[in-house]
């Protein structure tokens, strides 16, 4: 999950589009936790894609297009539903990343450190602080408006995905070549997953995470060339790409280590071990892994301002104090960051609670994806209220097949969205019989009470804390 950064003025061809979006949807970061579904994680990623991935990216087109001011999906939300509604969809947005944030940078440092040190992977006090070094790392080089670029986004797309993806799946299909034992069978009976081994289904809501974010691409659908044909190519050819990569990387950690052996922090890093001892390059495991992390150094570093700017725009709208609204001279709101910042280091305490460092990985893997899904529907449920409401606003790109289209797309993204909440509480088999109780009253918890929330901050609000005019928006 990547962001792209702020929307390009120029006019983008398909390949770079292509780039771009595969970059924000391609997270590998979740691979071994659906490596341990086996053959039937490609069904698995297939239907993730098709009924939520697929959804979200036609329909933020859509309002991205018709509604390309800066805010994202609190303006849409807000557009279609009032100031309330809009502030709880770019809450959602931002505090799931706020809670993401800590388990991807567990994978960049365990990527990091494993060729050197892999038992580094289960000391929780070097994790916590050292994700807690690079957030506030990261942090202070935003406070100073340093962004970067569309190329750099490409760049970071082949070279910190595309390739090493590829290489690590060339060298598991050696592995099986060569006679090495495959830890799964490739036969059709496999192909379908067990829906009874519901100490997996949690997994599945890692798949929804693996392929969220293409909200912040859909601004890039206003400077595509031709639109209306361009951008839906470049959509659905990055959700194959996307598909593919994370199909792959997932695939070659089921062959190479045993379900029973996955660490869900550490499986690409043993995975890449176990192959490149095998053709007698172990020493560059350390140097494999560095690239790795500097490709998800560059997925962090574009998430962490992206979710903050709608929620500086909804806090002008009034939903905050006027002290969070602030920015600094390089047009960059500090408050806002620096807040984020302290939130991450208190979710990365989790760490410190748990003896088993994959149950915390995980809880801060769930939850996000959560909120997520509460937003993605909020935004779907937009999409179709504008439709009607302000049908005669110009979009670039529309959903095809009329209001059948967008509502059929609606109800599938939704549906799956709820059946992946429902899988979310369900504990996986990492978790001891003994704090399953614990880990489900977690969960619940932290779903609820990060959803309420934003009700309860906005209900809160004074009119001194507007920054906007009033224009007549719905302030329900």
């Amino acid at each position: 999950m990547q962001a792209a950064g702020s929307t390009p003025r120029k006019t983008l061809s398909v390949f770079a589009l292509v780039m771009i979006t595969t970059g924000i949807i391609t997270s590998i970061h979740g691979a071994p936790s659906m490596a341990e579904y086996g053959f039937s994680l490609i069904f698995i990623y297939l239907m993730v894609a098709l009924v939520f991935l697929l959804p979200s990216a036609l329909i933020s087109a859509e309002l991205a297009t018709g509604w390309p001011e800066d805010g994202g999906v609190y303006v849409w939300v807000k557009t279609a539903f009032g100031e309330r509604l809009g502030f709880v969809a770019v809450w959602q947005q931002w505090i799931e990343n706020v809670i993401w944030f800590p388990s991807i940078l567990t994978v960049m440092v365990v990527a990091a450190t494993y060729g050197f040190d892999p038992e580094l992977k289960d000391n929780r006090w070097f994790i916590f602080l050292s994700i807690n070094a690079l957030f506030w790392s990261i942090t202070i080089t935003n406070l100073f408006g340093m962004k970067t670029s569309g190329l750099v986004a490409e760049i970071c797309t082949i070279f910190g995905r595309i390739i090493p993806i590829l290489f690590i799946f060339g060298l598991a299909m050696w592995h099986v070549g060569r006679g090495g034992e495959s830890n799964i069978a490739f036969e059709w009976k496999s192909f379908v997953p067990d829906l009874g081994e519901t100490q997996k289904l949690s997994f599945v809501v890692g798949a929804f995470l693996t392929f969220a974010g293409i909200e912040a691409s859909a601004s890039n659908a206003a400077s595509a060339r031709n639109p209306r044909k361009n951008y839906p190519i470049a959509i659905i050819t990055s959700a194959m790409i996307a598909l593919v990569l994370v199909t792959l990387i997932a695939l070659a950690i089921a062959i190479v280590i045993p379900n029973e052996s996955i660490d869900l922090d550490a499986g690409i890093m043993q995975t890449i071990t176990v192959l490149l001892t095998e053709v007698g390059a172990g020493g560059l495991v350390g140097v494999v892994g560095l690239i790795i992390a500097l490709g998800m150094l560059g997925e962090v570093n574009n998430w962490v301002p992206a979710p903050t700017r709608g929620l500086l725009i909804a806090g002008r709208d009034g939903a905050l104090p006027r002290f969070w609204q602030k920015e600094n001279r390089y047009s960059t709101h500090q408050r806002i960051l620096l807040l984020q910042a302290c939130i991450v280091t208190g979710m990365s305490m989790i760490y410190l609670f748990f003896d088993d460092v994959q149950v915390a990985f995980w809880l801060m893997n769930v939850v996000p994806t959560m909120l997520y899904i509460v937003m993605y529907m909020l935004m779907f449920a937009a999409a179709v209220r504008l439709r009607y409401s302000h049908a005669d606003v110009p979009r670039r790109y529309r959903v095809p097949f009329g209001n059948f289209g967008i509502w059929a797309l609606t109800i599938m993204g939704s549906a799956a969205g709820m059946m992946a909440l429902v899988f979310g509480f369900m504990p996986t088999d990492q978790v001891a019989d003994d704090q399953r109780t614990a880990y489900v009253t977690l969960i619940a918890t932290g779903f609820i009470v990060f959803t309420i929330l934003p009700f309860v901050i906005h209900a809160l609000r004074r009119p001194d804390w507007r920054s906007t005019p009033q224009n007549g928006d719905n302030l329900a």
